[in-house]
């Protein structure tokens, strides 16, 4: 494992759409105290405004396609810039192409803040099952449709897998079963960081 979970304030989630991400992300902010941050939460809220950035947010999410990189570059580097000195904070929907996963590192360097990614590693057969069955019960207009959700499959191939490649490189990953039951995958979460 890289350096002591102990010692980092700064986690990362990653993985495919639909690998629970924003779930497990949660339960760790509310199991350590730590500040979360949701680019896919941001991005919603975005959605629901009434103005031209609202409209294009729509437009595209709606898609199931991924926002431009510097538009989700600006919101991480906001809300890392904004945290108080020794704030933890769960990133989750961050650095999802191999320019972001690089900022994120640069940003995180030059801030001192030691940072670990944890890959929720899940089929896509798993990850296609969840969102489609996550569309029946929650708006979700970006994974409504398996056409929808192959969409986001393919930029998840195309860019995120470079992404983890950079991470692992760096030796911030930790990789997690995430096809286990919730209960399960956050166990072994809280146990791989040592909370």
């Amino acid at each position: 494992m890289p350096h002591s979970a102990l010692e980092t304030r700064t986690i990362l989630f990653i993985g495919r759409p639909g690998s629970g991400k924003e779930t497990q992300a949660r339960r760790l902010a509310e199991d350590t105290g730590f500040h979360l941050f949701s680019t896919g939460e941001r991005f919603r809220e975005l959605r629901e405004h009434r103005d031209a950035l609202g409209a294009r947010v729509k437009e595209v999410y709606d898609t199931g396609r991924l926002m431009p990189t510097w538009f989700a570059e600006y919101l991480f580097e906001d809300a890392l810039l904004r945290l108080p000195y020794g704030t933890g904070v769960i990133f989750e929907g961050t650095g999802r192409w191999r320019g972001e996963a690089e900022l994120f590192d640069e940003v995180a360097t030059w801030l001192g803040r030691k940072y670990l990614v944890i890959h929720l590693d899940v089929s896509e057969e798993e990850a296609l099952r969840r969102q489609l069955a996550r569309a029946k019960t929650q708006d979700r207009p970006d994974s409504n449709s398996e056409e929808k959700v192959r969409i986001r499959f393919r930029e998840f191939n195309e860019h995120t897998r470079k992404a983890i490649e950079f991470f692992e490189q760096k030796g911030k990953m930790i990789r997690v079963d995430g096809e286990q039951a919730p209960d399960a995958i956050a166990a072994s979460i809280r146990d791989t960081l040592g909370f």
